[in-house]
C-alpha cells in the first residue's frame, strides 16, 4: 500500500491537486508502471491511497470554484448561512471564502470537502480510479471513508449516504478490474465498520477496534478484553467480511516507541508480531515495524513517517535510504535497529517476522481460517484461540502476555503434538496435564 503519490503541496500528499498525476518528487507515470510490473513479477500486488473526501485548496477545481465557476462550486459545499458542523479535530468545519460564503472542510481550510452527492464529482473520481486500474494498480485504500457524505443534521461520520456511495464505487472498481479490491480507513466503532460490509459491500475494512485492544493488552499484560473483542467480531461481522489488522500506521505512534519506556522491549515486540500474524484478519505491516523502528525525534505525524533504516547509520546519517539526503530527520542511530544488522542475526525481530510470515503462509488455518475463543479461566494473561480451516486443519494459538510464566488448562482440547510450530520446542506439560507457557511468548499447536 503506497501512501498518496499524486501531486500535492504537502509532504504527506493527502491534499491532492491532480487525481491522475504522479508527484514529480517520486518520478513519473512510467516509473509507477515499472514499479507495479516488477511487483507483479514477484507476486506482489500494489494498492494506492485514494482520497475522495477532499482535495487541496490548490486543486484547479477549487480555484475555479473560488473564481465563481458555478459548475466547480457545485464540486464542493458552499453556503451563505452554513448549518452548525464540527470538524474532525473539533472547531468549526466551515471556512470563510473571499466572496463571503463559507465552504466545508472537515480536516482543515486547506482541504475543502468534495460534494460527493454531486454525480459529476463521483464521475471524476471514478475516472481517476479507472486511470490507475488500467495502468495495472490492484486497488485502493480509501482515506477518511467514514466522512464522505455528511448528514442533514450535522452528522459527519457513517451516514447512510456514505454507505451507498461506497457500495456504488466498489461496484464500479470491480467492473473495471474484477480482481481489484478496496480497503477502507474505517477508523470508527465496530457496529459502523460492520455496516461498511453489509450496506457498503466493502471488500476489506481496517480493524481499528482490534488494534486498540491489542495495544492495551500488550501494555496491561491482560488478554481479557482482547478475547472479548475477538469473540464479538466473530459474532457481528458477516461471513466473508475481511478485516485488515495492524499494530500501527502512519497516523499512530509506532509500537516500538510505545514499548521503549523505560527501555526497548524486544520480547514484547516479538509477541506483538506473533499476534498480528496468527490472529484472524489480513495483517498489514507498516514499514519499519519488522525491525522495531521507533518514531523519529518529535511528537507530530511527520515523526511517524521517517525514512526506513536499511543500514546501520553511516557517516552521512542516511541509513542506506538513498544517495540523497532524507526528506526529514530520521533521528539518531540505534544499535541493532536496521535491516542490515537484523538480517545477519537469526534471533532478530526481522527474522522473527519472516519466520511467522512463512508459518502463516504454510497453514490455511492461519491464513484464512475461522476462529473461536477458548476460555482461560483465571489466567487473564493468556489468550487461547482455535483457528479452523475449511479443509479441516485446526490450530491452537496460545499467547502469554505476562512477563511471568503462566499455566493453562487445555480442557477437552486434544493436541496432535506438543511441539510448538513457532519455536519447534515442546511445551512443558505439568502434573495434571496443564501446559506451562513461557513469559511473553506465543505458541501455535496442531489439534486433533
Amino acid at each position: 500500500w503506497l501512501m498518496p503519490i499524486s501531486p500535492s503541496p504537502s509532504y504527506h500528499g493527502y491534499d491532492v491537486t491532480d487525481y491522475t498525476g504522479v508527484n514529480p518528487e517520486y518520478g513519473d507515470e512510467a516509473d509507477l508502471v515499472e514499479l507495479v510490473e516488477r511487483a507483479h513479477e514477484l507476486g506482489i500486488r500494489v494498492i494506492l491511497d485514494f482520497v475522495p473526501n477532499h482535495t487541496s485548496s490548490a486543486h484547479p477545481w477549487f480555484r475555479a470554484a473560488l473564481a465563481g465557476d458555478e459548475a466547480f462550486r457545485a464540486y464542493y459545499r458552499f453556503e451563505r448561512d452554513p448549518p452548525p458542523m464540527r470538524g474532525t479535530r473539533g472547531g468549526n468545519a466551515w471556512h470563510l471564502a473571499p466572496d463571503g460564503t463559507s465552504y466545508l472542510g472537515l480536516f482543515s481550510e486547506r482541504m475543502p470537502d468534495l460534494n460527493l452527492a454531486n454525480p459529476a464529482v463521483t464521475a471524476e473520481l471514478q475516472a481517476a480510479a479507472r486511470h490507475w486500474l488500467e495502468l495495472g494498480v490492484d486497488g485502493f485504500r480509501i482515506d477518511a471513508i467514514q466522512h464522505l457524505i455528511e448528514g442533514p443534521d450535522g452528522q459527519i461520520s457513517n451516514t447512510p449516504e456514505t454507505y451507498e456511495w461506497v457500495r456504488a464505487f466498489e461496484a464500479y472498481v470491480h467492473e473495471v478490474a474484477p480482481h481489484a479490491f478496496l480497503v477502507g480507513e474505517t477508523w470508527t466503532e465496530m457496529p459502523a465498520i460492520v455496516r461498511y460490509h453489509t450496506a457498503g459491500n466493502l471488500d476489506m475494512s481496517f480493524d481499528y477496534p482490534l488494534w486498540k485492544v491489542l495495544l492495551s493488552a500488550l501494555q496491561s499484560r491482560s488478554a481479557a478484553d482482547l478475547a472479548d473483542t475477538l469473540a464479538q467480531e466473530r459474532k457481528l461481522y458477516p461471513e466473508g467480511a475481511v478485516r485488515g489488522t495492524f499494530l500501527d500506521n502512519h497516523d499512530q505512534t509506532r509500537l516500538a516507541t510505545r514499548l521503549s519506556i523505560p527501555r526497548r522491549d524486544e520480547a514484547r515486540l516479538k509477541l506483538a508480531a506473533g499476534l498480528l500474524l496468527t490472529l484472524p484478519g489480513t495483517p498489514f505491516v507498516y514499514y519499519g515495524d519488522e525491525i522495531g523502528m521507533p518514531d523519529g525525534p518529535g511528537v507530530f505525524d511527520v515523526e511517524k513517517r521517517t525514512p526506513m533504516r536499511w543500514e546501520a547509520v553511516d557517516a552521512d546519517g542516511l541509513f542506506g535510504f538513498s544517495t540523497a539526503q532524507p526528506w526529514t530527520d530520521p533521528g539518531p542511530g540505534i544499535p541493532g535497529v536496521s535491516v542490515a544488522e537484523q538480517d545477519a542475526d537469526p534471533a532478530s525481530l526481522l527474522n522473527h517476522y519472516r519466520h511467522l510470515a512463512a508459518l502463516r503462509n504454510s497453514h490455511e488455518a492461519l491464513r484464512s481460517g475461522d476462529w473461536s475463543v477458548v476460555p482461560t479461566g483465571s489466567s487473564r494473561a493468556v489468550l487461547a484461540l482455535v483457528r479452523t480451516a475449511p479443509g479441516g486443519e485446526r490450530l491452537l494459538v496460545l499467547a502469554n502476555l505476562s512477563a511471568r510464566a503462566a499455566e493453562w488448562e487445555p480442557g477437552d482440547l486434544r493436541m496432535a503434538s506438543y511441539p510448538d510450530l513457532v519455536t519447534g520446542a515442546p511445551l512443558r506439560v505439568l502434573e495434571g496435564g496443564n501446559l506451562e507457557l513461557a513469559p511473553l511468548a506465543l505458541s501455535v499447536i496442531p489439534l486433533r
